[in-house]
Order: C-alpha cells, then sequence, then structure tokens
C-alpha cells in the first residue's frame, strides 16, 4: 500500500446526486490514487471501480468524499463488504508502506508474501494483511485465477527492472552514465506513483548493499 493525500474539497457532485460513480468524481480520485488501485498497487487500471472504505452495509457513507477510494475490480470485488477496520491509506499518521512488508518471488505461481513488519502491529495492520495476502493471491474462480496471472506478471517485469538496475550500480565495470540510469530507475520505482511501490521500497530496505551505499534513497519513504 501507499500514502496518498486526499483534497479537502470534495466534487460538486457528491453533495447534489445520489450518484457517485460520477465522471467527475473519477477524474477527482484518479490524480489522488496515482492511478493505481490503493490495494493491489496495480497502475493504470482499465477496470477502474470507486471503492468504499467502510462498505454502506457497515454504515459507510454512500456520497462521503473520505470513504471513496480507487481500486480495480479484481481488490474490490475481493474486500466486497466483508473486510473492516482497515489500514488508511489517506491518514498521514500511518506510514502504510511501512507496516507492511510485502515481497514477490521470481516464480509467478510463488504466493506473494505478506507479513507486518512490527512485532506487535495493531488490529488494522492484521486486518489488512488479511485483505491484501487475498487480493494478491485468491484463485478461487476461474477468473481470479487468470486475473492473478496478469497481476504477477506486471509484477514479475518490474522485479527484473529494479534487480536489473542494482545489478548495474554493484557492477565494477558499470560506467557512470549507467549507473546513474540506474540509480534514477530505482528512485522512480520508489516513489509512491510507482506502480507496486511497496514492493519497490522492501526490495531496498531488505537490501543490504543498497541501504550502505546509498542511504538517501530511503529518505522519500
Amino acid at each position: 500500500m501507499f500514502n496518498v493525500i486526499r483534497p479537502a474539497n470534495s466534487p460538486a457532485c457528491l453533495s447534489s446526486g445520489s450518484n457517485y460513480n460520477q465522471l467527475a468524481v473519477v477524474n477527482a480520485l484518479k490524480p489522488v490514487f496515482h492511478e493505481k488501485c490503493y490495494l493491489c498497487e496495480r497502475g493504470s487500471i482499465h477496470d477502474a471501480e470507486i471503492e468504499h472504505f467502510v462498505p454502506q452495509a457497515s454504515g459507510g457513507g454512500r456520497m462521503d468524499w473520505s470513504n471513496l477510494f480507487y481500486s480495480c475490480s479484481r481488490c474490490n470485488g475481493i474486500k466486497s463488504n466483508g473486510h473492516l477496520n482497515l489500514l488508511d491509506c489517506t491518514d498521514p499518521s500511518i506510514n502504510v508502506s511501512r507496516e507492511i512488508r510485502l515481497k514477490a518471488f521470481p516464480t509467478p505461481n510463488s504466493d506473494i508474501l505478506v507479513e507486518a513488519s512490527s512485532e506487535t502491529p495493531n488490529i488494522e495492520t492484521l486486518n489488512t494483511i488479511e485483505l491484501l495476502k487475498l487480493c494478491y493471491n485468491n484463485t478461487s474462480t476461474a477468473l481470479r485465477k487468470v486475473s492473478r496471472e496478469a497481476l504477477m506478471e506486471q509484477i514479475l517485469d518490474f522485479m527484473c527492472t529494479f534487480i536489473n538496475a542494482r545489478r548495474l550500480l554493484k557492477n565494477p565495470s558499470t560506467g557512470r552514465t549507467n549507473k546513474r540510469d540506474a540509480l534514477e530507475t530505482i528512485e522512480a520505482m520508489l516513489e509512491a506513483s510507482h506502480p507496486f511501490s511497496a514492493f519497490w521500497r522492501w526490495q531496498y530496505l531488505d537490501d543490504t548493499y543498497l541501504t550502505t551505499n546509498y542511504p538517501a534513497l530511503g529518505n522519500s519513504f
């Protein structure tokens, strides 16, 4: 997950209409969430949906600006009404990417590792972990199996980009220009706006070479 800053002013249509699935709402949410699903972090999603952070069935406001989040159809369908008391990525007091450690493995059929970074996680972190495990690993239906395969291919493709950039930084034969480009690649991948940014942040944090030789990379998160 990644933190976002939600503008205080909501689209005017939310106070005057009965439908939150309006173009003005979508256009407002899309840049706030960097065009990514707030749960799986897939970017440039073409199956975007407006998701209620607190389900309407549990009292969440249907037209409440603070309750509307940008998600993909896969994660929205998995979350549905059954997941409550989650980490709120719009809360500036919580560094959500540091709360939950995400790790992908170089085999597409392997489950994504989702675990608490703290030995004493709060209930919101534990609840979010259980949801993210489903968002990344659920193959309970044929369509979810297909969507999970596509999700994993995207994650693995970016993982190769990160690993190759890291290889160039460590290789003594890499020239200055290529090292600069490799460093800029990793910097870009650590930004909240990058797809699956939490993965690359933990890839960095778990890498002694990178944290020792490029400590400034961790300052942004």
